[in-house]
């Protein structure tokens, strides 16, 4: 990442799972990290596949301006007033229709592959997420199996680094990061890519990658490249949290370094 360059970037955009975390838990130099960037002016979006309950407490406890969660289906920001407000990429109602959908096709689909649903599915809003690497365990076939049974249904699924998500319509983690940063922060397609940094770990991240031209994969995305048609154009050498911290300890002393110049 020696070439990295932070001149003009104001927000930063970062997946979750396994971008954030590590090996499941927010470690407190993580935490630190996104607290001193925001301290230094950064506007943070965590972008995530992570249910609204979390993106509840995320918007509520972390230095963040807003949250975009389960895939894209919403976003949550605060008010003026310090309230918190969702946006849904469609309507509730439609999207609850479509769960339901959902979760019907899946308790069709092999009864031997004993699929379970993320332990976080009663506080999703929109999208259904099965468990293949958080609490339970499916073998990369299986995976592969389910997907494309999925897919042939004409649902819209996404593989992040513990679910598979599964939803109906036309948003993901980009379209709706680009309808926010219009919606919250006024700001055009050129201006937002020139602006912000992307950091993720995931092929669920991909439409990221390709929309950023300042964008990040923690070192654990390295067993997924060769399956990525969009590959981060950077790749930190330590992953999950660590990978996170290295960027930002990287961004800290270009404005560091900005601010003594300008002195000068």
């Amino acid at each position: 990442m020696h070439d990295f360059d932070f001149q003009n970037a104001r927000y930063l955009f970062t997946d979750v799972d396994d971008t954030l975390t590590t090996d499941g838990r927010l470690r407190p130099e993580t935490y630190s990290a996104m607290w001193r960037l925001a301290d230094a002016g950064i506007t943070i979006v965590p972008v995530t596949g992570g249910c609204a309950g979390w993106c509840d407490q995320i918007i509520r406890t972390w230095p963040v301006q807003a949250v975009i969660g389960e895939g894209g289906s919403f976003y949550f920001s605060r008010t003026a007033n310090g309230s918190v407000d969702c946006r849904y990429w469609a309507d509730r109602e439609s999207h609850q229709a479509d769960r339901l959908a959902i979760i019907e096709a899946i308790g069709s689909l092999n009864p031997a592959l004993d699929l379970a649903l993320s332990k976080d599915h009663h506080f999703r809003l929109v999208d259904v997420a099965i468990d293949y690497n958080q609490d339970c365990r499916l073998s990369d076939g299986q995976v592969r199996e389910v997907m494309k049974e999925l897919v042939n249904r004409g649902f819209r699924v996404k593989k992040s680094s513990i679910h598979i998500n599964v939803a109906r319509g036309t948003f993901d983690k980009c379209a709706m990061a680009r309808r926010m940063a219009a919606e919250l922060f006024n700001l055009s397609t050129e201006q937002l890519k020139a602006q912000s940094v992307f950091i993720g770990d995931a092929p669920n991240d991909e439409s990221m990658f390709a929309f950023f031209p300042q964008s990040v994969g923690v070192a654990n995305i390295e067993p997924h490249l060769d399956h990525m048609k969009y590959r981060p154009a950077h790749v930190t050498r330590n992953r999950c949290g660590a990978g996170f911290v290295e960027l930002a300890d990287q961004w800290l002393d270009s404005i560091a370094l900005a601010t003594a110049v300008s002195r000068d």
